[in-house]
């Protein structure tokens, strides 16, 4: 009896001993196989283990957070007339690069009209976006534009830089609006009363 259970017990020990190596030669594998793998991603293209590696806080992925802000014309509309003791500039587009007259496509209002050319740069794709309405055969499609606003003292337009938006607060959207002039064909900035547009120049 006592040599049977010496056997089963050197038994025992042994079939543990094999499950363990086992178990640590396919960790062994795996890991070899892993980092076989991933030397060959690096050496095939660097990129993407650094894009691996880079996380959450990822300065690309800041610069994709922080992509300019679509705004939305009746969003804007709305903050236009919220500003109502604010002056009214003009605004108006031109084609890129070329000498031509300046052509009016609305209004822009900011907070204590503190922020005029940001608000005209910041309302550009509006803007542009109502010229091609107003203006289907001046301006085509894949044309591009210049934006300005019209001076008061000297009644000349004004050309506003992009780059003004470098200085703009944040939330610039909120302090300032846009509103284009009235286009019957589509309904956009049409203020209608008893079925009759009124606000049409």
């Amino acid at each position: 009896m006592p040599v049977t259970m010496k056997n089963k017990t050197n038994r025992t020990f042994l079939f543990l001993l094999s499950l363990n190596l086992f178990i640590a030669c396919d960790c062994f594998v795996q890991y070899a196989c892993f980092d076989s793998r991933e030397r060959l991603i690096s050496n095939q293209n660097p990129s993407l283990v650094c894009t691996n590696m880079v996380g959450f806080g990822a300065p690309g992925d800041k610069r994709k957070k922080e992509k300019e802000l679509k705004l939305r014309p009746k969003q804007q509309w709305d903050r236009y007339f919220k500003l109502k003791t604010e002056t009214a500039l003009r605004v108006a587009v031109r084609i890129k690069d070329k000498d031509s007259e300046w052509l009016e496509v609305g209004d822009v209002k900011s907070k204590e009209n503190a922020y005029p050319e940001i608000a005209v740069a910041k309302h550009r794709g509006l803007i542009s976006e109502h010229a091609r309405r107003l203006f289907p055969l001046q301006i085509l499609k894949s044309a591009k534009m210049e934006w300005a606003f019209l001076e008061e003292e000297s009644e000349e337009w004004v050309k506003v830089d992009i780059t003004v938006l470098t200085d703009a607060p944040e939330g610039i959207e909120k302090l300032t609006g846009f509103e284009g002039r009235p286009d019957p064909a589509t309904g956009f900035y049409c203020h209608y009363k008893d079925g009759r547009l009124t606000n049409y120049k």
